[in-house]
């Protein structure tokens, strides 16, 4: 399953990059990493806060655990450069500059 989706969004790329400007395709990218950072973000807080509800615990996890820590560490990493590219990341949603 993933590797299917894996396949599509690459297909996906190559169509943006030979279709759309250079500035349009940023957009796209830039929001599809940000709702998936979201998404992410929600997914290991619903794990977390209700592991006991879930049908496994977070310490029967086994190897699932070392997913749950590199989403959490992605997490941090995601909000980091979120921040730090927050000028650009503004910029590129408000210039209404195109590049045609």
């Amino acid at each position: 399953m993933e590797t299917y989706l894996f396949i599509a969004l690459i297909f996906v790329y190559f169509l943006t990059a030979f279709m759309l400007p250079k500035r349009t395709q940023k957009r796209i990218w830039t929001i599809a990493y940000i709702l998936a950072f979201i998404i992410t973000a929600v997914a290991i807080f619903f794990i977390k806060i209700y592991a006991g509800d879930t049908l496994m615990r977070v310490g029967e996890l086994n190897w699932y655990y070392v997913l749950y820590v590199f989403g959490s560490i992605s997490i941090i990493l995601g909000a980091i450069n979120l921040w730090m590219y927050k000028r650009g990341l503004i910029d590129l949603f408000t210039d209404d500059s195109s590049d045609e």
